[in-house]
């Protein structure tokens, strides 16, 4: 019976994760386990487990006497997930470049070209896949599990912001030149210099991110977004 639980815990945990970082559930809107539960087709018990876990991932909010409510960003939450973003990815990507894996420093290789290939095609959906493939690689490299799952965490967070980043003119031009510099200095082994790069390139995502909110997000929601 335990093993059941958790099965449908995994289950109702994959489908809310899923529907919160893709706007199925949107910004601030409650959501009941009654209705997981109907949608479904499994008990109350797993999905309020799932809700845990989900609260402590940051991606619901369990307000007294309302229920659970899809978690709302501001830009200080900009602020802070990409300060961490900075130092850890930034410490990753130093890692990663001591790393003397062959196979694992030829498909970091083939992975930025994909990438390459995903700007060529304009494709945003292509370049979502490759870049996720690209640091997925990176995280291999580095071998710290603990920081890959932090990170991965909070990219959850941000998720459907990205979705709009991505889809901005120019910016997988610009992403797949600051992506390229730091990877072709990961494969030759300088950690300082990737990063170095890495933690510039974050802090312009950060920045152009927040320009972006501000400018066509915030005029048009003043509880978050």
């Amino acid at each position: 019976m335990g093993n059941e639980l958790t099965t449908y815990q995994q289950q109702a945990y994959d489908y809310v994760r899923e529907q919160i970082i893709n706007l199925g559930f949107k910004p601030g809107e409650f959501i009941t386990d009654a209705q997981i539960t109907e949608q479904l087709k499994i008990s109350r018990t797993p999905v309020r487990e799932a809700f845990q876990r989900l609260e402590k991932e940051g991606l619901l909010v369990n307000e007294a006497r309302k229920g659970w409510r899809v978690y709302m960003l501001d830009l200080e939450d900009i602020r802070d997930i990409f300060e961490l973003k900075i130092v850890i990815e930034g410490m990753l990507v130093a890692k990663a470049a001591a790393c003397t894996d062959k196979g694992l420093r030829k498909d970091l290789a083939n992975a930025l070209a994909d990438m390459k290939a995903s700007v060529e095609a304009n494709d945003a959906d292509l370049w979502l896949q490759t870049d996720i493939h690209l640091h997925n690689t990176l995280f291999l490299m580095a071998n710290n599990e603990r920081a890959e799952q932090i990170i991965k965490n909070l990219n959850d967070q941000w998720h459907r912001l990205r979705l709009g980043y991505v889809a901005l003119q120019g910016r997988t031009t610009t992403s797949l030149a600051e992506h390229e510099a730091f990877t072709r200095s990961v494969i030759a082994g300088d950690a300082k210099k990737a990063e170095k790069q890495m933690r510039e390139h974050l802090a312009r995502v950060r920045d152009d991110l927040i320009h972006l909110v501000e400018k066509l997000v915030m005029p048009f929601s003043d509880r978050g977004f």
